[in-house]
C-alpha cells in the first residue's frame, strides 16, 4: 500500500497500535502540559492540528473555553470520541479535516497547536501563513516536531526516500533553525524555547503573533 497521496490510510492502519502505545517520557509530558496551561485561559478558543487521539486536547480542557482537534485519521478521531466520552469532557470537539479547512476563518483562535505533525507538510511557509490567519491578534502559536533535518544524514535520506515512494506519508526534513527562520518569516515572535525530555533533541517552541 503506497500512502504518498493517501497519508490518512497509514494512519487508519496504524491507528490502534499508535493509541494503545505508552507516552514515551511521562514526566517530560506532564510538565509540558503544565508549561502550556500557564498560557492559556478560560476564554481561549483552541486549535490542535494533527491531535491524533486527543490526549493533549483533553489533558487541556479544563483550562479553556474551547478545544478543536483536527486529523485526516477517522480510527485515531475515534478513539478520541470514545476516550473524551469516558472522561466526561464537553467542550472539545473532533474534526476529521485539516488546517486549510475554509470553515475555519481568519481570527478564529487564541491558540493553535501543532505537536509532531509539522515535518509532514511539503510547504511550511504555506502553513505557518494559514495559522498565522487563523490566530486572533496576540494569539500563540505553540509548536513540536520531529526535525529529522538534524538526524543522521543517511537515516534522514532514507526516510524521506521512504516517503516519496510511498512507504511512508512524505516527510519534510526540517531543523530547528529552518522552523525558527520561518516563524520570523511569518511575522511571529519565538516568546519561549523549552526541551522538555532530554532523551530527544525537540524543543516546544512559543511563537506569538502580534498585537497589531
Amino acid at each position: 500500500m503506497l500512502f504518498r497521496t493517501s497519508p490518512e490510510k497509514f494512519w487508519n492502519l496504524i491507528a490502534r497500535k499508535y493509541a494503545a502505545s505508552p507516552i514515551a517520557d511521562v514526566a517530560a509530558y506532564q510538565k509540558k502540559i503544565e508549561k502550556l496551561k500557564s498560557y492559556l485561559s478560560s476564554e481561549d478558543y483552541v486549535l490542535d492540528i494533527g491531535c491524533g487521539t486527543g490526549t493533549q486536547c483533553d489533558d487541556l480542557a479544563n483550562n479553556v473555553k474551547h478545544v478543536t482537534g483536527i486529523d485526516i485519521s477517522n480510527k485515531l478521531l475515534a478513539i478520541a470520541e470514545i476516550r473524551k466520552v469516558e472522561r466526561e469532557i464537553e467542550n472539545v470537539e473532533f474534526v476529521q479535516t485539516t488546517v486549510f479547512d475554509e470553515r475555519f476563518y481568519s481570527g478564529s483562535f487564541n491558540v493553535v497547536m501543532a505537536f509532531y505533525v509539522l515535518h509532514f507538510y511539503e510547504d511550511i511557509d504555506e502553513v505557518f501563513r494559514r495559522i498565522y490567519d487563523l490566530l486572533k491578534p496576540s494569539g500563540l502559536f505553540i509548536l513540536e516536531t520531529a526535525c529529522l533535518g538534524e538526524k543522521n544524514t543517511i537515516t534522514g535520506k532514507l526516510i524521506r526516500s521512504a516517503g516519496k515512494l510511498g512507504f511512508l506519508p512524505l516527510i519534510n526534513l526540517l531543523s530547528n533553525r529552518q522552523i525558527e527562520l520561518a516563524l520570523e518569516k511569518t511575522g511571529f515572535s519565538v516568546v519561549e524555547k523549552t526541551k522538555f525530555s532530554e532523551s530527544n533533541d525537540e524543543y516546544t517552541l512559543i511563537a506569538k503573533k502580534p498585537l497589531s
